[in-house]
């Protein structure tokens, strides 16, 4: 540099060479400063005007450039000059008068030494970075009023419960946090989620989005592209929008839209949605804006998926409520309903053991102990049948039927109610017959529950009718009452279990609301469907079954009748007389009664009350039928069969067993006859039922000569 400035000072007509040429090219200011005055010998052009010295070659630093006073630069270069250590500063900044911009630079001075290593000037070096400390300061002001709208945003998400709430949140805040005029939210529904439905909107008047209520997930446009892509997309001027989304134009009606951008609603793999953004104003939408957009739909579809569990959670916890409620409300009626008849056993029992009742009056209290009895049983049967359809164990034994036959048996069955009611009874069945293919008791069951429940709610005088008749491919079945009818709010609920439409304690009407569940899941078993209609309160009640007729694979002349109305007439037994008959039960009344019983048929009976005694028993005389509780105090039936089973076989070994227990179970009923029991009864015990299962295993008798 020394050799080219002494050249251009001397050359004639003070051409530069070459090496001027190039500093002057450099974007860069760059100068060169001799002795302790920093007489300026060499300096490019710079708009920086604090450094700006050409054509004052050969003077002092202080004198070309009197603006670097005031800031304090002529001291740097003193220090260089003095101390020959270099000085560095970044972003340096100055004005050449308050009212210009400021200007910003990195400037570096460097110490000149001559051959024997003293510093003889400085070297000064200054690149101007205006621009990016701009950029960067804008960049900066962009990112934390981004953070300050992301902040505002998960604010308001955070205290919105509902997606309702959610999505007016998100429609609002995402277009404030992005700059944008409108705000637009959609979300799939239907059963397939393959419609999408506008949620909320921010920014547009009421009717201006008629025609985005509701869509196809299919339909061509950014909100459901987003959600099949999973990306946002980002459309910076309007003539792209139109370009690849024509639909868009629906959405300018009341003002100019520039640009658009649209992206998912994501979380946890699953889609809630996509949100909509109209611009004002054209746009280039860079990977920082494409970054945001996807913060902003994170933050949104989190939030709907936790209001969507928080929703779940309520649901659920409302629903366990209800079923508390249900389930406290149905104890106390179990409790009612189980008492009611307990009281005329024990009254009318009470008296007859004290002498009180009369002989006129001897045969009602007994009636009445039946009765109640059975309405008792029948209690404890719709209470094993409601558990056996939560455990999926009801089993049904189809078999050609005939439907008329399964009326006729649960009308038998009800006949006695409704005279004592007053109520006409009027049954119609196709003349040619209405086969099915199914349970016969189960159906017949189904009967008597719809005209016990026709027969309960209809006042004394009333019409109850029942009608069975071939309908297309299957039966129909119709029950029709004029009493009470159903109010129009509780018929959705007419079928669930523990259901009654009077709940409280001064209900007109007894029963657990068991009926109509058992009904439903008894037709839906055999494939059909149980409706229920009313004109409302004091207008009747109709209830309509529907059954297939027939079933592939139904075997020929297996047609089997209901069972017939249980009856007081007891009938013979033949097969029982002589037999000898070990009851086992730790109940005396239960125990005298199963041993008068079977005396009453001809049967030689012997009683114990537990394990020890019955093995007694055995041993003074083997019986032939073995009838023994599960349930006995110390050691239980079961282990009285393992001990009985230990035995040689003439000494009782092989005696058939039938177990009785109040445990109605399938696994009960399968553990039994596992362990070597050879039949299974439950209680409440029935005279008939009793006496033919131990008729089943009594040993044939000798043959007589």
């Amino acid at each position: 540099m020394n050799d080219a400035q002494a050249g251009w000072v001397a050359a004639p007509g003070g051409v530069p060479p070459r090496l001027h040429e190039l500093l002057q090219q450099l974007p860069a200011f760059f100068g060169l400063y001799r002795g302790p005055f920093h007489l300026i010998e060499f300096s490019t052009s710079t708009r920086l005007t604090l450094l700006d010295t050409r054509g004052q070659v050969g003077l002092p630093l202080r004198e070309a450039c009197p603006l670097l006073e005031g800031p304090g630069w002529h001291e740097a270069w003193d220090r260089v000059f003095t101390t020959g250590e270099a000085l560095h500063l970044r972003e340096a900044s100055a004005r050449a008068c308050p009212a210009d911009e400021e200007l910003f630079f990195n400037l570096s001075l460097l110490p000149r030494r001559d051959a024997r290593g003293q510093v003889e000037g400085v070297l000064a070096f200054a690149v101007d970075v205006t621009e990016l400390v701009r950029m960067r300061r804008a960049a900066w002001t962009t990112a934390a009023w981004r953070t300050e709208r992301l902040q505002a945003m998960t604010a308001a998400l955070s205290e919105a419960l509902t997606p309702a709430q959610v999505v007016e949140v998100a429609a609002r805040e995402g277009a404030l946090a992005m700059g944008a005029l409108t705000g637009l939210v959609v979300v799939p529904t239907g059963a397939a989620l393959d419609v999408f439905e506008r949620a909320a909107a921010h920014g547009f008047s009421p009717g201006e989005l008629e025609g985005w209520q509701r869509f196809e997930v299919s339909a061509t446009c950014p909100l459901t592209d987003v959600t099949r892509t999973r990306e946002p997309c980002a459309l910076g001027s309007w003539t792209e929008c139109m370009a690849r989304y024509p639909r868009l134009a629906q959405l300018s009606l009341e003002r100019t839209l520039a640009a658009w951008a649209a992206v998912p609603l994501v979380s946890g793999g699953r889609v809630f949605g996509a949100l909509g953004l109209g611009f004002g104003d054209a746009r280039d939408f860079d990977a920082a804006e494409h970054s945001f957009l996807l913060t902003v739909g994170r933050l949104c579809a989190q939030a709907l998926d936790r209001a969507r569990l928080y929703d779940e959670e309520r649901a659920a916890r409302s629903a366990a409520e209800a079923a508390s409620r249900a389930k406290d409300a149905f104890l106390a009626t179990v409790s009612h309903e189980l008492r009611t008849p307990l009281t005329s056993i024990l009254g009318w029992s009470q008296m007859l053991r004290q002498g009180l009742v009369t002989e006129d009056k001897r045969q009602r209290a007994v009636e009445a102990i039946e009765r109640n009895a059975r309405a008792q049983r029948q209690l404890i049967e719709d209470l094993l049948d409601i558990s056996r359809i939560a455990n999926g164990r009801l089993r049904l034994e189809r078999v050609p039927l005939e439907l008329g036959s399964v009326v006729e048996a649960a009308l038998d069955a009800v006949r006695p109610t409704a005279l004592a009611r007053e109520l006409t009874l009027s049954v119609s069945v196709d003349a040619d017959g209405v086969p099915l293919f199914g349970d016969p008791d189960r159906l017949q069951q189904v009967v008597w529950n719809l005209l016990s429940n026709a027969i309960k709610f209809t006042p004394p005088g009333g019409h109850v009718t029942v009608s069975a008749r071939t309908r297309d491919e299957g039966a129909e079945l119709v029950v029709r009452d004029d009493g009470e009818g159903i109010p129009p709010d509780f018929l959705p609920f007419l079928f669930q279990r523990f259901q009654q439409a009077d709940t409280g304690v001064s209900r007109q009407h007894g029963g657990l609301g068991l009926g109509l569940s058992i009904v439903r899941h008894l037709v839906e078993l055999h494939g059909g469907a149980v409706t229920a209609t009313s004109e409302g309160l004091g207008k009747g009640a109709t209830f309509t079954v529907v059954l297939p007729s027939s079933r592939v694979g139904a075997a020929s002349g297996a047609s089997r009748e209901p069972r017939p109305v249980e009856g007081l007439t007891l009938p013979r037994f033949p097969e029982l007389e002589g037999q000898r008959v070990l009851v086992v039960d730790g109940q005396p009344d239960a125990r005298e009664w199963m041993s008068v019983l079977l005396t009453r048929v001809g049967a030689h009976v012997l009683t114990a009350t537990n394990v020890t005694d019955a093995m007694d028993e055995v041993r003074r005389s083997p019986p032939t039928v073995l009838v023994t509780d599960v349930t006995l105090s110390g050691e239980d039936g079961y282990s009285l069969l393992y001990r009985l089973r230990a035995l040689p076989w003439e000494a009782g070994g092989g005696v058939p067993a039938l177990a009785v227990t109040a445990a109605a179970r399938r696994e009960d009923r399968d553990r039994a006859l596992r362990a070597g029991f050879s039949a299974f009864v439950t209680k409440p015990l029935d005279a008939v039922e009793l006496l033919t299962a131990v008729a089943r295993l009594a040993p044939a008798p000798p043959a007589r000569s």
